[in-house]
């Protein structure tokens, strides 16, 4: 004798109901493919070193008002259309084929195996959207696995990394291990010209990847393996509706597809651990792991700087709630303490008087350098409150919606920033996809609770 549902089983089921009904009527029907491209758009761009420059910016403009404009629309809510997401993929795959990232590194056979295996990855990826459904899911699997592999092979193939930020992550990560102190470190082989005394970023930037860096000699190994998970763990989501849906897996490998992703994982930014960290934190809250998922945006947290910027965001998010915000906020503190306590002078002004003291880039992606004296930090405050107001009202309280308004939060961030580049620009694409790849997901879901 079968049992029948419970009254809990009843009311979600009623709750994911009325959820599919507010999801159709919300906003514009091509608000998600708006979305898309406009993030594809963006790191299909900022790709190509000429574009640091005024036509730069002006494309930037353009498609952070068409991502406001989408989510105000509706863009949470909605699946991107199939050809959306395959001019997405070949956005993606012209940019990698016209500007590989060979300008900033040694390079070696190895990396270019890497890249001629990440755009064969990001062509077959548009299989996905024609082949039978019970060919998605392998097929997918098979490309995640090659996606590594390209990942691999790119660290591999540039063996020294023409940055600061390799060189004193290197150092930093060794260093730890030997008890030294990476704030109060001096890093050998630095490019001239850029930053060899002082380590920038928050510890979780040396602490996660110092096993890679000893194991493997290279710290990179990890922050690409970050990356990658993050990308699996949306693969994994979209599982069972990838056989419904047919632009479900390739989103979720878009996110780890977009170009500029190699070139991020070439030059060791940690923008790889945060994608990895805040998409598992959107992942864990949408499966019920909520303390699993505070401690993914606890060690973003202790990772870099701005993404305090998205933490009051969590506070409006049932998964979350101001006190999980508040112990995700008490969690990357602790984190940081002890380098804190080590030397708080010099810990402070590493991490924070040397970007308060920065002075702005001719060469930034963002509007900084246009604004009249004094404008920059109210538009900078304004910015921030136009996102949140955007992603509170307008984007559904899971985890695509936490994606996606980040996305937008520091779209807007970036857009008016005095120090605003590739890296920055790329994780702002990378939570945006990674939101609609859930979406999608999330709707499929919905549906079935609504014809059920």
């Amino acid at each position: 004798m079968t049992a029948g549902p419970t009254q809990a089983d009843q009311a979600t089921q009623a709750a994911r109901a009325a959820e599919a009904a507010r999801a159709a009527e919300v906003g514009h029907a091509r608000s998600g493919d708006v979305a898309l491209l406009a993030v594809a758009v963006i790191a299909a761009t900022m790709t190509h070193y000429r574009v640091y420059a005024r036509p730069g910016v002006l494309i930037l403009v353009v498609a952070v008002v068409a991502l406001g404009w989408a989510v105000l629309r509706g863009a949470g809510w909605r699946t991107p259309h199939p050809v959306s997401v395959a001019v997405a993929l070949a956005l993606s795959l012209a940019a990698q084929i016209v500007e590989p990232p060979h300008r900033n590194a040694d390079v070696t056979g190895l990396l270019w195996g890497g890249v001629w295996l990440g755009a064969a990855v990001t062509l077959l990826a548009g299989l996905l959207l024609v082949v039978r459904p019970r060919w998605r899911w392998p097929l997918g699997g098979g490309l995640l696995g090659g996606l590594g592999l390209a990942y691999g092979l790119v660290v591999a193939g540039s063996p020294r990394a023409r940055i600061d930020v390799w060189v004193i992550l290197q150092g930093a990560s060794l260093g730890v291990w030997h008890g030294l102190n990476p704030y109060t470190m001096v890093y050998d082989q630095v490019p001239p010209g850029q930053v060899n005394d002082c380590f920038n970023y928050l510890p979780m930037t040396f602490l996660a990847p110092a096993p890679s860096r000893l194991v493997f000699g290279d710290v990179r190994y990890a922050e690409a393996a970050a990356l990658l998970a993050g990308v699996a763990a949306l693969v994994w989501r979209t599982r069972v509706s990838s056989a419904t849906v047919r632009t479900a897996l390739p989103l979720a490998l878009l996110t780890g597809l977009l170009a500029g992703s190699l070139h991020d994982v070439q030059q060791a930014w940690n923008e790889t651990l945060l994608l990895g960290l805040l998409v598992g934190a959107a992942v864990l809250a949408d499966r019920g792991r909520g303390w699993w998922a505070v401690a993914c945006v606890a060690v973003a947290l202790a990772t870099k700087q701005h993404v305090v910027v998205l933490l009051p965001l969590l506070a409006f998010w049932p998964s979350f709630g101001w006190r999980r915000a508040v112990a995700a906020a008490a969690g990357g503190a602790a984190l940081s303490l002890p380098w804190f306590l080590w030397d708080p002078q010099r810990f402070t002004t590493c991490t924070v008087s040397f970007f308060l003291d920065l002075a702005p880039r001719h060469d930034s992606l963002s509007i900084w350098h246009w604004l009249p004296t004094g404008v920059g930090t109210p538009l900078l405050l304004l910015t921030g409150v136009l996102g949140y107001a955007l992603a509170v009202t307008r984007l559904p309280r899971d985890g695509a919606g936490l994606l996606v308004g980040w996305g937008v939060i520091l779209g807007g961030w970036d857009l008016v920033n005095k120090q605003s580049f590739l890296n920055q620009w790329l994780l702002v694409a990378q939570l945006v996809v990674a939101g609609l790849a859930l979406a999608t997901a999330s709707r499929s879901e919905r549906s079935g609770a609504a014809a059920t």
